[in-house]
């Protein structure tokens, strides 16, 4: 995306916590500011859209439906190369929004449909991660939030050819020694943040030196 693009929502529309609701704080990489999201669900989702390579911009409830009794928060807004997405994360009683029954409305619907938004509804079962893989991710962009500035392409680009196979990150280290081993890690972190590198066991076992990453 260019940096002189505008996007379409730059800050949440509404910052009103839901009751019994935990509160997260985070600085995401990809929006360049800090977001803030309630409740596990969210948090969960803020993360599947950081890591998703196809996703260049979102923003957390971008918009308030004031129509709905009671009212709903759009949960978040995502700008893809695809299009623009408007997410309402299904909560327990609106399981029956993707059947028809209930939803946003046909009004919201159409307003959306004619701003070239796409509505897309999310189960929980297709947003929540597992306890393992938001500890991972969130060590993952921990680190980077704190050394990314300091990897250069070089060395970028030598950790992903050593990424042809199968190979563990203490490996990928013993072969760098000449490297500070922080910014190897943080280089393969990067690679991993933009989808050319994966990890077979980012959803089960915690990270660490024997886990395992490969080329995408």
């Amino acid at each position: 995306m260019r940096c002189d693009e505008k996007l379409r929502f730059t800050a949440p529309a509404d910052n009103s916590r839901p009751y019994g609701s935990h509160r997260f704080d985070t600085f995401c990489i990809k929006v360049g500011r800090r977001a803030t999201v309630f409740g596990d669900l969210c948090l969960s989702a803020l993360i599947r859209l950081e890591i998703d390579p196809s996703v260049l911009a979102y923003c957390e409830r971008p918009m308030v439906l004031e129509d709905l009794k009671p009212k709903r928060v759009v949960d978040f807004w995502v700008k893809r190369t695809s299009g623009e997405e408007l997410w309402f994360l299904l909560r327990p009683s609106e399981k029956a929004w993707p059947t028809g029954t209930g939803g946003p409305g046909k009004a919201f619907s159409t307003w959306a449909s004619a701003q070239n938004l796409t509505v897309v509804l999310c189960p929980r079962g297709d947003i929540a991660l597992s306890d393992v893989a938001r500890r991972n991710w969130t060590h993952i962009l921990c680190y980077l939030n704190a050394n990314r500035t300091y990897v250069d392409t070089r060395l970028t680009e030598k950790v992903h050819l050593l990424c042809r196979n199968e190979i563990s990150i203490k490996e990928i280290q013993n072969q760098l020694q000449e490297e500070d081993p922080v910014l190897v890690r943080t280089a393969l972190f990067l690679l991993m943040y933009e989808g050319r590198v994966v990890s077979p066991q980012i959803e089960s076992v915690p990270i660490g030196a024997e886990t395992v990453v490969i080329q995408k």
